[in-house]
């Protein structure tokens, strides 16, 4: 297990640690309405012509994923024949704008001005593109020219945690900045024409979404009086922690082919994760602690619950609850969940846990903040 610790230095002029990057938003993006998952199963039913046992075990694998509508951004039957080349050019569509939207909520739901924002993370494991979705994002939201940029690619259903990490970084760095992180993830580009288990699993439970948030330096010129009186929540992003489990690189992949990006998820994951979790989380607390899970399915939250002796609380619930809603969005997912937890409750540490290829399980720490921070006027750059 190896441990990274955000801001855990000591500041030199008072001999205290310095204060913490701060979450101060979230804002959200789906595509234009959802679709039943009884109808996205019988839409895949009848392109990939399935009959008899295979039309059986498809049934039960949308029976056990503990979903009833998700968001595609595309048909199904627009994007499963396609090329990867060809599905590359509808990501470059159609994700800036869910992007933009989801970033445009949390600069709403702060009250952030768009001209204060120093740095832009993206993170996508579904799309490339070069120019990118960064420099799109920064025609369509107006930021600076001078905006610093940097894209967080092919992590998987983690690439979250890892992003916020990043922002996190560079807001320590820059005690002053403020880092704009949207996750933009359209998993439904790459729906198959593959009926092999792992791709029915895939297919079952994937779906389309974007999340964005906003991280402040302690001394970031947003963190002012009258930002402090009505902004939506403020969080200090602590200690993360990751583990790649040994000898399971298999378990879970995500590679590029001929036909769109495929995933295999091994039957072994949620036992591996029930037994591992453990190591990496330490004892939670329900009554003092919620936890933000990945929901990466149903068996999955399951083997976390379990793992961790939750007994459904500590806030399962809420990643349940977008598991059923809206599936597994992959990296937007936990901040999907992270919404849902503090719109219910706002006062209590929250840990975010998330799972990926490796197969590596990452968690970060977020805190209430006790102090108000220092406010340094921001200088021109």
């Amino acid at each position: 297990m190896s441990l990274l610790a955000v801001g855990t230095g000591q500041d030199s002029e008072r001999g205290a640690p310095p204060a913490r990057p701060r979450l101060l938003g979230l804002g959200l993006g789906l595509p234009p309405g959802s679709v039943s998952q009884d109808e996205i199963a019988g839409r895949l039913a009848a392109l990939w012509n399935l009959r008899g046992s295979e039309l059986d075990r498809w049934h039960r694998i949308i029976a056990g994923a503990g979903i009833e509508r998700r968001s595609v951004a595309r048909p199904i039957e627009e994007v499963i024949h396609l090329s990867t080349a060809q599905r590359m050019g509808l990501f470059e569509l159609d994700a800036p704008p869910l992007a933009a939207e989801a970033c445009r909520a949390a600069l709403r739901r702060t009250g952030v001005d768009v001209a204060s924002v120093t740095d832009l993370v993206v993170v996508s494991c579904t799309g490339f593109s070069a120019p990118g979705i960064d420099v799109e994002l920064v025609d369509a939201l107006g930021l600076q020219p001078t905006v610093r940029r940097l894209q967080v690619g092919y992590m998987g259903c983690f690439g979250a945690i890892t992003g916020l990490r990043a922002a996190a970084g560079a807001c320590a760095a820059d005690p002053s900045a403020v880092a704009l992180l949207v996750c933009i993830e359209l998993c439904g580009l790459h729906v198959r024409q593959d009926t092999s288990p792992q791709n029915l699993v895939a297919s079952a439970i994937f779906g389309d979404g974007a999340a964005a948030a906003i991280v402040s330096g302690s001394r970031s010129p947003v963190l002012a009086d009258d930002f402090v009186r009505r902004r939506s929540l403020d969080l200090g992003i602590g200690r993360g922690a990751s583990m790649l489990l040994p000898g399971r690189r298999d378990r879970m992949t995500w590679r590029i082919t001929d036909e769109g990006f495929a995933m295999t998820l091994a039957r072994q994951v949620p036992d591996l994760l029930r037994t591992s979790i453990g190591d990496l989380a330490g004892p939670v607390d329900p009554a003092r602690q919620r936890l933000a899970v990945h929901p990466g399915g149903a068996a999955v939250l399951d083997a976390v619950d379990a793992g961790l002796a939750l007994g459904g609380g500590a806030g399962i619930d809420a990643a349940r609850g977008v598991l059923r809603e809206l599936g597994n969005l992959s990296s937007p997912s936990v901040l999907f969940v992270l919404d849902r937890i503090l719109r219910g409750e706002s006062g209590l540490p929250v840990q975010l846990m998330a799972f990926g290829p490796g197969l590596t399980i990452e968690t970060l720490d977020l805190h209430p903040a006790r102090h108000r921070a220092q406010v340094m006027p921001r200088t021109d750059r």
